[in-house]
């Protein structure tokens, strides 16, 4: 039986290698060019096939994979002038995997499904690195007949944690977004009280990871170091909207109120 054809949209830093990874799966891939064609002309190597715009990828795809920024980008590749839901074939599902509003990904849904075309709500956490290696979380949110129905494509590019009906996913998300960019604070802050009193910071890390202030978000520091700009500018989208997630709910959350409000400059330097 032949396998359903994969869209993807969205060949970014992470849209890239989850790509790949569908790729080397064994599915067939679609996508389109859009700021850079580094991407589009690394994985045609692989298999990918490009066609001219988000229309034609809807037009071509029985499940289709988003990976943009935000809602904006998102609007667009789908509802905007040559968008792909227009031209989904009723049956097709949708996988959001950006880190969007529940509420957003609940509306989204119900205009799918008035043309017979299902949605999940998916966002990721692992980084590039867990992109590349098929190893990323997947947060779900949706139908579990069509979760099921997908699972081979989901499986190729991480492990699939199922959190309830549309929109769960990304509230699960939002929870460890906010956890993570507070953690991440707090290990700058303490790295920099090491640093004032001369204490090795290598040392310091080295205790943490053996003690109960040991966290996922120190034992990556290096990398989130590194990719610091990119990341604190996903970290401030995200706060937002786990914010206003929690007012629609009537939820205090002070302490991530307080985060959104400190320095995003780089930990070590706050």
């Amino acid at each position: 039986m032949a396998k359903d054809c994969v869209g993807f949209i969205g060949l970014g830093d992470m849209g890239e290698p989850m790509a790949a990874c569908v790729l080397a799966a064994g599915y067939p891939v679609v996508s389109c060019a859009n700021r850079s064609r580094k991407a589009i002309d690394a994985l045609q190597a692989k298999g990918l096939e490009e066609v001219s715009s988000p229309a034609e990828v809807g037009a071509r795809a029985d499940i289709l994979i988003t990976c943009v920024l935000d809602e904006a980008q998102t609007e667009h590749v789908l509802r905007g002038p040559n968008g792909a839901l227009s031209r989904l074939k009723p049956g097709a599902v949708v996988i959001i995997t950006s880190t969007l509003s529940p509420g957003y990904c609940q509306a989204l849904a119900e205009a799918a499904a008035a043309g017979g075309i299902d949605l999940i709500d998916c966002p990721v956490s692992g980084a590039r690195p867990r992109a590349e290696q098929g190893t990323l979380t997947l947060i779900c949110g949706g139908d579990p007949a069509i979760i099921e129905r997908c699972r081979s494509v989901l499986e190729s590019m991480g492990s699939i944690h199922h959190c309830g009906p549309v929109g769960m996913g990304q509230i699960a998300k939002l929870v460890n977004q906010g956890m993570l960019y507070g953690i991440l604070k707090l290990l700058g802050e303490g790295r920099a009280l090491a640093s004032a009193y001369g204490m090795d910071l290598d040392t310091l890390m080295g205790v943490l990871s053996q003690s109960m202030g040991n966290s996922a978000a120190g034992e990556n520091w290096e990398m989130f170091a590194a990719i610091w700009p990119h990341a604190a500018k996903l970290g401030q989208k995200d706060l937002n909207l786990c914010i206003e997630a929690a007012r629609a709910r009537g939820v205090a959350m002070p302490l991530i109120e307080a985060r959104r409000h400190m320095s995003w400059e780089m930990p070590d330097d706050a």
